[in-house]
């Protein structure tokens, strides 16, 4: 009796057992998420309109100055005397620094001393060669030593004269790097200098606007303190930077309130930009602007669709392709689209 009663609490045990893993099992499978491809996936749209495109372009740029400068001087040697400072105005060719000449004097002077010594031989190598009592090679020799040092004479004078670092035009010491005592070296910036009397205004621009600016026109720039001067085009770079930009510079009216360095923003309306265009949010973009693609809702099912963008306006962008006003585009909610997905559009 007890053996059969032992038996039937083993199979009672076992069953129960049996009986919870099944039930886990059950639970399991149900907290596990499993896509369902015939569901409808919620997402952000906006439908398709026909805007025009006049817009106002704006871009933000650099004022600099048009003559700037950054002063080494020719020779090395130790600064002897500094003449102006940071902020002073200086005229082209004033002297800006003096370096120690006192070995090149020196040897100005023992240049001077032997090109004395030579003139008198020749002198008298040529009473002796006209008599015929010295060959004439003796004089020939004098005087190519002479030319010689006469060479070396002019080069110590030059160097000499580059002792003096001046101002290359007139402008302004925006930055001194230099004290008295100090060395120079052509490897080593002395002074700043720049001409507050010639402006220019630098922006950069995408290749597919350089097309906005000609020459002969005037475009407005205002400053960060909310003031306007007029700016007359300078140059288009002929070569593109980084991103494929454009540097574009605007000669600038010398006025009070302008300083280099200082931001500018420079705004018009282009006059190539008044036409009807498909206007849609930036945020519908799907990859990059260079191959840009858009979801279009046909049939409640998201169809990835090309687009070829022709401008830009903040975060809105004009564009052509297989899209028609009154399509509806999707502009949020990408995480779980794909091509031909089912979607519920919230407009």
């Amino acid at each position: 009796m007890k053996r059969i009663i032992s038996i039937l609490i083993i199979i009672g045990l076992f069953a129960l057992v049996v009986v919870k893993l099944a039930a886990n099992k059950t639970e399991a499978k149900s907290r596990i998420y499993h896509y369902d491809k015939e569901a409808y996936i919620p997402v952000f749209g906006q439908i398709v309109s026909k805007k025009s495109q006049t817009e106002t372009k704006s871009y933000t740029g650099l004022f600099e100055a048009i003559e700037e400068v950054k002063l080494s001087a020719d020779l090395q040697g130790k600064i002897i005397a500094i003449y102006v400072k940071e902020g002073q105005q200086v005229k082209k060719g004033q002297a800006l620094l003096k370096i120690d000449d006192a070995m090149l004097k020196l040897q100005l002077a023992v240049l001077k001393s032997k090109i004395a010594g030579v003139k008198k031989d020749e002198a008298r190598f040529k009473n002796l060669t006209a008599s015929d009592a010295v060959p004439a090679i003796n004089l020939e020799k004098t005087q190519n030593m002479l030319e010689t040092l006469a060479a070396e004479q002019n080069t110590i004078l030059e160097q000499l004269s580059k002792t003096t670092l001046k101002a290359p035009f007139d402008g302004v010491i925006s930055m001194k790097f230099c004290e008295k005592g100090g060395f120079a070296s052509p490897a080593i910036p002395l002074f700043e200098i720049i001409n507050l009397q010639a402006l220019k205004f630098t922006i950069h621009v995408p290749e597919e606007e350089i097309n906005y600016f000609t020459k002969n026109n005037i475009y407005h720039i205002q400053t960060s303190a909310k003031k306007t001067c007029p700016g007359e085009l300078r140059q288009v770079s002929s070569k593109g930077g980084l991103g494929n930009s454009f540097k574009v510079e605007f000669s600038v009216e010398t006025t009070d309130f302008i300083k280099p360095n200082m931001i500018g923003e420079i705004s018009f309306t282009p006059e190539n930009t008044n036409q009807d265009a498909l206007r849609i949010s930036a945020t519908a973009i799907i990859g990059s602007e260079l191959n840009p693609t858009i979801y279009v809702v046909k049939n409640r099912q998201a169809i990835r669709t090309p687009i070829v963008i022709t401008a830009r306006n903040g975060n809105f962008i004009s564009f052509t392709g297989e899209v028609a006003v009154g399509d509806t585009i999707i502009t949020g909610g990408f995480i779980n689209i794909d091509d031909n997905a089912n979607v519920q559009v919230n407009l």
